[in-house]
């Protein structure tokens, strides 16, 4: 995750005190940029990055934080690095566990898997409302996601066994549609329907199709109205469970 979307959600960033601003960055550069020590020119840097006005020079706060009695920040012939009690408390405050570091670099690591374009319209999307919290809309957008490339891999790769099969599943004697011939005409059929022919036709498994049908069931929770509580969690399962069985594993 990049610094200015971690800042982002930090209304009063711009009224801290360089110390505290400089615990921040030191705090960053460890937890997500890897950093085992850093020193003065990092700490400017995120100053220039988020462009706060930054102190003509950052050695002073850095040995201010060093020489206190309980020390925040220790210096050796590498570097600066904070201790762990400081650590400790801004992952608390600000940091992400690591389950959803590994949502949020699954979903970044994404695009170079997913050429078609409005599959990349609706993982743009998906990754916004998942880093930002709003894990309703992070799992409408990824069922998007998922859906489209199910309809899109029928289509590159199944089209005439998904039409016989569309054909023997077509009870009413006058059919919505009767054949798929390009990819807007997935609009015509329910989502379950296009789960249920994909599974009779075995073009995904079973397993894939309780996967489906629990997920969709999932989305159309979030998506309706409704007094139901979508934790991180439950976002971060239903991400990586569409993402890995669908996503990737259907080319």
């Amino acid at each position: 995750m990049q610094l200015e979307e971690i800042a982002s959600s930090i209304s009063n960033i711009a009224t801290w005190s360089h110390v505290q601003k400089i615990r921040f960055f030191a705090w960053y550069l460890h937890s997500y940029r890897k950093q085992d020590r850093f020193n003065p020119a990092d700490i400017r840097a995120c100053y220039e990055k988020l462009y706060l006005d930054k102190p003509s020079n950052v050695s002073p706060y850095l040995k201010q934080l060093r020489d206190r009695k309980s020390k925040e920040v220790i210096q050796d012939r590498r570097g600066y690095y904070l201790v762990r009690q400081i650590r400790e408390k801004f992952d608390q405050e600000y940091g992400q566990r690591s389950i959803t570091l590994q949502v949020d670099q699954l979903l970044v690591e994404l695009p170079d898997k997913v050429p078609d374009l409005a599959e990349q319209v609706f993982l743009k999307e998906a990754i916004v409302c998942f880093r930002y919290g709003a894990f309703r809309a992070a799992i409408v957008m990824t069922w998007n996601l998922a859906f489209d490339h199910l309809c899109s891999y029928v289509m590159t790769s199944h089209l005439t066994t998904f039409n016989t099969q569309l054909k023997i599943a077509n009870k009413n004697p006058k059919p919505r549609i009767t054949a798929i011939a390009k990819r807007d005409d997935f609009n015509d059929l329910k989502e379950s329907e296009v789960i249920e022919i994909c599974k009779s036709a075995k073009i995904i498994s079973g397993n894939l199709h309780k996967i489906l049908r629990e997920k969709l069931n999932r989305r159309n929770m979030a998506a309706h109205p409704s007094s139901e509580v979508i934790l991180q969690f439950q976002a971060e399962d239903f991400i990586t469970d569409l993402i890995n069985n669908v996503v990737i594993k259907l080319v």
